[in-house]
């Protein structure tokens, strides 16, 4: 990820990039310091694995693949493998994170480019509630929806909003065309690590868990 300096003094150009709504600087703590992100699928009318791309202050800040393919057949009968494998990188390819949802253990892990647990994604019964963990299985966050699915609340150990994510319009050919979701999350800052981190994966555990195969 590129260096951002302003006459030779790194501590400036992250300083411009923060008034402008986003700090991109070298690690994951970093690269979603973002008061308000926008998870969208790609327009992909056949697509056979799920992507997200990660925007912030006008910029794709990540990319989320699965790193498996499934055939049509699977697609249609909604049989997917009860673990799925997603990279988050950079633009630039660079690995910043891995998802490993397990469908059969309602957990989903987050884990570091070395393979560090960061922190899981606990789904209730009713996949309406979320609790986020830290790598010490402790309660960092509880992600609440509403009855339609559509709107979710994540609030801290002490019961203060963190943020909301929310299911968005993708636009008429999205809707129409393809199974193409959009998500919006909002922060309420500061919001500390790992539920920041965590907070970013929601839409797309949500998105798989409510609104998949992919």
């Amino acid at each position: 990820m590129a260096d951002v300096t302003t006459g030779g003094n790194s501590s400036l150009g992250a300083a411009s990039l923060s008034r402008r709504g986003c700090c991109i600087l070298a690690g994951v703590d970093d690269l979603f310091d973002c008061p308000e992100l926008r998870i969208r699928q790609p327009g992909k009318m056949l697509a056979n694995r799920a992507s997200y791309e990660i925007h912030g202050a006008g910029r794709r800040l990540a990319i989320v693949t699965e790193t498996g393919a499934h055939t049509r057949l699977a697609l249609m009968m909604q049989q997917m493998p009860d673990t799925r494998l997603l990279e988050v990188t950079t633009p630039a390819g660079e690995p910043v994170l891995t998802l490993v949802k397990q469908a059969s253990e309602w957990i989903t892990e987050l884990r570091g480019p070395a393979g560090e647990l960061i922190g899981r994604i606990r789904t209730g019964d009713t996949r309406r509630t979320y609790t986020l963990l830290d790598g010490q299985d402790h309660a960092v966050g509880q992600v609440t929806g509403d009855l339609a699915l559509k709107r979710f609340t994540v609030t801290g150990p002490s019961g203060a909003r963190l943020a909301r994510v929310r299911k968005t319009w993708a636009g008429p050919a999205k809707e129409m065309l393809t199974s193409s979701d959009h998500y919006k999350v909002e922060f309420n800052d500061p919001v500390p690590q790992p539920a920041r981190t965590l907070t970013v994966m929601m839409p797309v555990l949500l998105d798989l868990t409510l609104y998949g195969p992919i």
